[in-house]
């Protein structure tokens, strides 16, 4: 390829400082001709009228080379770059496999040993003796003997997992089973009907079983993790969670269920369960609280609140306390429960509104000695 310097028609001719006048005076340019050029420079070819010479061509016959050079360095590039690229891709380390992170590992193999251990245990619990098949598909472990009438169970749950070995895990089932209730016996004979057995009360009865599982986790490229389960042993009845030892509730002073703050707690509990009342009238300004639709009970009655402030019968603005409170819920069908609210209740313009439907019960936190004084807060 050649390159081609020459002036554009159109353009004006350069300044005559930059362009030497023909027969101007003083020593002559030397001839920088390139190596193709004439040892001598050509001549003007104008005449003495003092107009500029014409424009030159000048071929650059060096192009052609270089272009040809640098195709053939491109070339050697790409042979080098060939061998190179295949040892660095033998040679790089693999990338890591994604793989999810332990605890929802955790989550999938504990989900899928309390599912199998709750299978197992209601299973056995209701097996005859013609289900010695069923159970063995369950468990790894020799099924034995099972009784002649299986047990009458509900409302089965986990109680308790955790890891015991390598991909085992401890899982404890809690489930109600009728029972015979604790002193009863069987009617004397001959007192029921003909061909019919005598009854026996039976009352429910929570039991819970441990079973160990072993889930086996098969990670896969494409379709994910796979799991496989077995139970190794059949279940083993064992106690249930111990009692806990209750703290001490942080609500020291006893509130009448007569007293102002009594009678507004009272009237928010009716419209709220019992659909008394219109519940925003109890409430404090920027509480949002609705009431249960439809009622599921028909009156309600306080019978005591303790709270963890002392309360007044003309409170001060955002004097508080949190309120604990006792109440007899009556049933639609007539029938009377007992529940506990915790509310929190405010102080504004002299009533009592409630400013909370708390979620928990306070505990009392402070140490020996310590008077706390003060309101409730928000």
């Amino acid at each position: 390829m050649s390159s081609l310097l020459v002036r554009r028609r159109g353009k004006k001719a350069a300044k005559p400082a930059e362009l030497p006048a023909p027969g101007a005076s003083g020593p002559a340019a030397p001839w920088a001709g390139g190596p193709d050029q004439p040892a001598t420079p050509p001549s003007s070819g104008g005449g003495g009228d003092g107009e500029n010479p014409p424009p030159q061509v000048v071929e650059w016959s060096n192009g052609p080379a270089l272009v040809t050079k640098a195709w053939g360095a491109l070339l050697a590039l790409a042979l080098l770059a060939g061998p190179a690229a295949l040892v660095w891709t033998a040679l790089r380390p693999e990338p890591a496999p994604v793989s999810a992170s332990a605890d929802a590992a955790d989550t999938a193999e504990t989900a899928a040993a309390s599912e199998r251990a709750v299978e197992l245990v209601e299973t056995w619990l209701r097996a005859d003796s013609d289900d010695q098949q069923l159970i063995a598909s369950l468990t790894s472990a020799p099924v034995g003997s099972l009784p002649q009438e299986g047990l009458t169970i509900r409302d089965s749950k986990v109680a308790q997992v955790e890891p015991a070995e390598d991909d085992v895990w401890s899982v404890t089932v809690g489930v109600d089973v009728a029972e015979p209730a604790p002193g009863s016996t069987p009617a004397p004979s001959g007192t029921g009907k003909a061909g019919e057995e005598a009854e026996v009360p039976l009352v429910w009865v929570r039991r819970y079983f441990q079973v160990p599982v072993l889930v086996d986790r098969t990670d896969t490229e494409y379709s994910g993790p796979e799991l496989a389960v077995t139970a190794l042993a059949l279940p083993a009845p064992v106690p249930g969670p111990a009692a806990a030892e209750p703290p001490d509730l942080d609500y020291p002073e006893t509130i009448s269920p007569t007293s102002a703050a009594g009678q507004s707690a009272a009237g928010f509990l009716a419209a709220l369960v019992a659909g008394d009342g219109e519940i925003s009238r109890y409430l404090r300004p920027g509480t949002s609280i609705s009431a249960i639709t439809p009622a599921p009970y028909s009156a309600v009655a306080v019978t005591g609140i303790k709270g963890s402030h002392e309360v007044t019968e003309d409170p001060a603005d955002d004097a508080g306390t949190h309120a604990l409170i006792t109440a007899e819920l009556t049933r639609l069908d007539g029938n009377k429960t007992t529940a506990q609210y915790v509310l929190t209740l405010r102080g504004r313009d002299g009533r009592w509104e409630v400013a909370g439907l708390e979620p928990a019960v306070r505990i009392d936190t402070t140490p020996p000695g310590t008077i706390d004084s003060g309101t409730a807060g928000e």
